[in-house]
């Protein structure tokens, strides 16, 4: 059975951004009504809807991985079969503003912002039909042939500014989203139910667990259009095998095999994200964001670290893991520090972030209330040639909280957001450092 264990370790590093992906869809589009309970921390709203966040992501936010407590998201999950659709952005000033396209592969083809387009952002026009990006006329294409497009918006927000967070939910209320009025002929509705058989069944058990993990993946097929699985993987996934897995009716030792491959598949994902690409001072970098290529095990990676990361000249995300020495950065362990010596600080045109996470990637409940710290946190104390230091720790440090970014009691990993790095190619962020001798 070491060929059924090979398939289900392939199988899980190719399908792993598909399943997660579908995972987030089906759980920010419920409820299906679009005026039903939601936090304000989710920008979650009907499928075709655009649901826009309210306040910055908090440890409340279980949806996903990785959130940013930078910007408020504004959120739609496309259904392709019911349509083409036009998304349309406001001139947003001064204010950080940016609109990404993600593929149900977690490729994210298109980002619109200032910073390539300046104040006059174009509209983005989506259907389904085989992969290409065009821009003509102030409209810029996206076709792409899977069923479902994840559209987000991110906007700039000062939270603690009650004015400034008006101003930018107006902002957020002027993104449009529409029936593309161009989508012409052939784009007539054809759509489908939505497939709700995952609904009850838990994320860990579609990682991990065959049955599950099967009838997750038998989901996904359903809604990718043609050429979209690997050629090694056709026959098992068009076969007997996944529907036997699926239904019940596989052998218990082809189970036990393939439970076996699923779990070696996860360790080769979790073990990439320690090297995404450069490794710099425990630093890993992503210098390819969500242009993949043929590297399947980079994007089940950067799905299990940063899903849906922008392409890399709008934002860089640095994940740390590890210490200077290498070992594993778990807060029962420390303090420790991260210190920006003078002139290397994050390069960005626009702003830097530094959030701290749970190792699985949601945002850790402290009391001071604060999940990130970047250039636009107030009252940071700056060394007076115009270096950093930050302590990383359970409790609160000797010299007060101005410079405290809260640690879990337990494994922690820690994410850099570069937004419109400038030279980020060449910098190399410093280690961490444990304080306490050992």
């Amino acid at each position: 059975m070491a060929d059924v264990a090979a398939q289900a370790a392939a199988l899980q590093v190719w399908a792993y951004p598909l399943i997660f992906a579908q995972r987030m869809r089906l759980n920010l589009t419920q409820p299906s009504d679009p005026h039903g309970p939601r936090p304000e921390t989710s920008a979650g709203a009907p499928v075709g809807t655009l649901g826009h966040q309210r306040s910055l992501a908090d440890p409340s936010l279980k949806v996903g991985v990785a959130p940013n407590v930078d910007t408020l998201y504004s959120l739609a999950w496309l259904d392709l079969d019911a349509g083409a659709y036009e998304v349309t952005l406001p001139d947003p000033g001064e204010r950080y503003l940016s609109l990404q396209a993600g593929c149900a592969d977690t490729s994210s083809p298109v980002v619109v912002s200032r910073r390539a387009y300046g104040a006059e952002l174009p509209a983005v026009r989506i259907r389904r039909g085989p992969r290409a990006v065009s821009e003509e006329g102030g409209v810029l294409r996206l076709s792409t042939p899977e069923r479902w497009v994840m559209v987000v918006g991110r906007t700039g927000v000062d939270p603690l500014d009650a004015d400034d967070l008006a101003d930018a939910h107006a902002l957020q209320d002027k993104i449009g989203l529409t029936l593309d009025p161009d989508a012409g002929v052939g784009a007539a509705p054809t759509s489908r139910a939505v497939d709700r058989r995952i609904d009850e069944l838990s994320r860990q058990d579609e990682i991990l667990e065959p049955s599950t993990f099967a009838t997750a993946l038998s989901v996904v097929l359903d809604d990718l259009g043609p050429g979209q699985v690997p050629e090694s993987l056709m026959s098992y996934v068009s076969g007997e095998q996944l529907a036997g897995l699926a239904d019940g009716s596989a052998s218990e030792e082809a189970v036990l095999s393939f439970a076996a491959g699923l779990r070696t598949g996860h360790q080769d994902i979790r073990r990439r994200v320690e090297h995404l690409g450069r490794t710099v001072n425990g630093w890993s970098i992503n210098d390819r964001g969500p242009d993949f290529g043929d590297d399947l095990l980079l994007r089940a990676a950067v799905a299990h670290a940063q899903i849906y990361v922008n392409p890399v000249a709008e934002a860089v995300y640095p994940v740390c893991q590890t210490d200077a020495d290498g070992e594993g950065l778990d807060g029962r362990n420390g303090p420790y520090v991260i210190e920006f010596a003078p002139g290397e600080l994050p390069p960005v045109q626009a702003f830097w972030s530094l959030t701290m996470y749970h190792r699985e990637g949601l945002l850790v409940d402290n009391p001071l209330g604060r999940y990130a710290v970047g250039d636009r946190t107030p009252d940071l104390r700056y060394g007076a040639d115009g270096g950093l230091r930050m302590s990383l720790s359970v409790s609160e440090p000797d010299s007060g909280p101005a410079n405290w970014l809260p640690a879990p009691d337990g494994p922690f990993r820690l994410m850099l957001r570069l937004y419109w790095p400038d030279g980020a190619e060449a910098w190399e962020p410093p280690c961490v450092v444990r304080e306490v001798a050992r």
